[in-house]
C-alpha cells in the first residue's frame, strides 16, 4: 500500500502555546492533508493558564480531522502524551512538541515506520542555545546511564517521534507512574531508527528546563527506570564494612604489640565521619525507591480529563468515521472506528 491509504495520528501536548497554536495546527494539517488520506491531529492541553483553550475553538471550526482534549491541571508532558496515546487510533502515531518540531519530517519518518520499524525517533543536530551547565549535565547523564545504569538512552533524542501501533500498543500497556517516552519506546524492544533534525523555535526562544527540573528529571529517570543505584550502593556499604572490619583488626594488632598507644582522636573522627556518609546515603537512595513505590502503590489515575472537543471528522471514506464517544479516562469504549 501507499503511504495515502494508512492512518495517520498526531499527538501534541500543549503547554501555554495559544501565541504559536495557529500557525502550527494550520501547517500540521497542511502536511498531513497531503501526504494521508487519513489522519488526525490530537491536541491536548495540559493545564495551560493562557488563551490556548480559547485558540482552539476557531480551529476546531476551520479544520477538519482535528480533537481537543484539555486536562484538569498540568500533570506534566508525558502524560499528556500518554493521554493522546490513549485515545488515538492511527496505524502509525507521531508525537510532536508544537514549539519545536517541523511537521515536514513527518511524512518521512512514516515511511521509515512503514518499512517495519517500530520507532523512528528525532535526534538534535547540536544543542546549539542550551546553557553550557545543560550540555556538561546532559553528557554525564548519558554516559552514567549506559554505563552503570544499563539504560541506554539516543544521546540528544528528543519527544519528536513515529510509533507503529504495535509500539504504541505496547507502550500503552505500561502502567508506571513516571513516564518517560524515550526510555518506554526503548525498553519494549522493537526497532528503532533515528532522523537528525534542527529544532525550531516558534516562540521565538529556547524554552530550557531549570537546573532543578533537570536534576529531578534524571533522579526520576535513574530510580524508576534500574536498581542499579541501589545496587551500587549496596556494594559501597558492603565495601564500607570490610573496610571497617579491617580497621577493628588493625585496632586490635595495635593493642597487643604496642605498650603505649596514643590517642587516634583524628583516625576515629575519620572513620566515624566516613561511616555517616555511607548510611545517610543509603538512606537518600532506599528513600527515593521507597517514594516511587508509594507512588506505583496508590493506583490512582495517570491524568483527569477536564473536556474534550473535536471538528466534525469526515475522513475519505463517507463510512468510516472518527468519532469520540466517552472520556479519554475510559479506554473501554472510548473510540469508534467504522469502516
Amino acid at each position: 500500500m501507499n503511504a495515502r491509504d494508512c492512518f495517520v495520528s498526531v499527538v501534541a501536548p500543549l503547554s501555554d502555546d495559544a501565541a504559536i497554536l495557529g500557525a502550527f495546527v494550520d501547517e500540521t494539517v497542511g502536511v498531513l492533508r497531503a501526504g494521508f488520506a487519513n489522519y488526525e491531529l490530537v491536541l491536548v492541553d495540559d493545564g495551560s493558564v493562557d488563551d490556548t483553550a480559547a485558540a482552539v475553538t476557531p480551529l476546531l471550526e476551520r479544520h477538519p480531522c482535528l480533537r481537543y482534549i484539555r486536562l484538569s491541571r498540568s500533570f506534566g508532558p508525558e502524560a499528556a502524551i500518554a493521554s493522546g496515546l490513549d485515545s488515538t487510533i492511527g496505524d502509525f502515531v507521531v508525537v510532536m512538541t508544537p514549539d519545536t518540531d517541523p511537521p515536514q519530517l513527518v511524512p518521512e519518518m512514516v515511511d521509515l515506520a512503514r518499512s517495519g520499524i517500530g520507532t523512528v525517533y528525532g535526534v538534535r543536530r547540536t544543542r546549539r542555545g542550551d546553557p553550557w551547565w545543560l550540555r556538561a549535565g546532559a553528557a554525564a547523564f548519558y554516559f552514567f546511564c549506559a554505563r552503570l545504569l544499563g539504560v541506554r538512552l539516543a544521546k540528544n533524542s528528543t519527544h519528536f517521534r513515529v510509533l507503529s501501533r504495535k509500539t504504541v500498543n505496547a507502550v500503552t500497556r505500561i502502567k508506571d507512574r513516571n513516564r518517560y517516552l524515550r526510555v518506554l519506546t526503548a525498553s519494549v524492544g522493537y526497532s528503532a531508527k533515528p532522523i537528525s533534525y534542527e529544532p525550531l523555535a516558534r516562540h521565538g526562544r529556547d524554552r530550557h528546563k531549570t537546573f532543578s527540573q533537570s536534576v529531578s528529571l534524571a533522579i526520576n529517570i535513574m530510580v524508576t527506570q534500574s536498581t542499579h543505584p541501589l545496587r551500587l550502593v549496596s556494594w559501597l556499604g558492603l565495601g564500607a564494612s570490610l573496610v571497617n572490619l579491617g580497621y577493628l583488626g588493625y585496632v586490635v594488632l595495635v593493642y597487643l604489640l604496642k605498650s603505649k598507644v596514643a590517642e587516634g582522636w583524628t583516625t576515629l573522627s575519620l572513620q566515624v565521619g566516613g561511616m555517616f556518609f555511607l548510611v545517610f546515603l543509603i538512606l537518600s537512595v532506599m528513600a527515593e525507591y521507597l517514594g516511587r513505590l508509594m507512588e506505583e502503590t496508590r493506583e490512582r489515575p495517570l491524568y483527569h480529563v477536564l473536556e474534550e472537543r473535536s471538528s466534525n471528522v469526515l475522513l475519505a471514506d463517507p463510512e468510516r468515521r472518527n468519532v469520540v464517544s466517552e472520556s479519554a479516562a475510559q479506554p473501554a469504549s472510548r473510540l469508534e472506528k467504522a469502516g
